[in-house]
């Protein structure tokens, strides 16, 4: 056996672990995506108690995928920032708080992009709730819109840096321009 074919065994070997670790991250990957999807409805149609039990897990299943996502950053972050938008959601409807990046557990991309698309959510909560006629419940959904926005708002990098944020954040914009117009039709009735 010549020096060549023992380096490319343990090539081979290397490659074959990292193959394997990429096929779980991926499969880790879609099913956070769904799972945080679910706790999202869960929590629109008013189980909150259904959606800490799988929110606990979802925690679990992201810590476990963070210990194996060395070089397959890419392939998370999507994963990741639906587990933020559903964690905070879940933390606001729940608690009236929005919780801290390290209370979390992942990256500052993937906070801060789960982040404002928790937005999306707090404005669907406006609407239920104005259509239930609670607008103590519809202003504060509201201000946590706005909070998230604010808080956010200096935030200029290049899409290299921070993909995908501008579009989101121009989209958090709309929608709290939409949402703010609902509550002052709301009250005008």
């Amino acid at each position: 056996m010549s020096n060549l074919d023992g380096d490319i065994s343990r090539i081979s070997a290397h490659l074959a672990d990292k193959q394997k670790r990429f096929d779980a991250v991926m499969d880790s990957s879609r099913e956070m995506i769904r799972e945080a999807g679910q706790i999202i409805t869960l929590l629109h149609n008013n189980r909150a108690a259904e959606a800490k039990k799988r929110m606990a897990q979802l925690k679990k299943a992201v810590m476990a995928t963070r210990k194996i996502d060395d070089n397959f950053r890419y392939h998370t972050l999507q994963a990741y920032q639906e587990y933020v938008e559903a964690a905070c959601f879940f933390s606001i409807k729940t608690k009236g708080s929005i919780p801290r990046l390290s209370e979390l557990g992942v990256d500052n991309e993937a906070y801060i992009l789960g982040l404002m698309d928790c937005v999306g959510e707090l404005k669907r909560e406006v609407f239920e709730s104005l259509n239930a006629g609670d607008t103590k419940s519809a202003n504060g959904y509201f201000d946590f819109m706005k909070l998230i926005y604010d808080s956010t708002r200096s935030i200029r990098f290049a899409e290299v840096v921070l993909g995908g944020f501008r579009k989101k954040q121009d989209v958090a914009r709309i929608q709290i321009e939409s949402a703010g117009s609902e509550i002052l039709s709301f009250k005008k009735r």
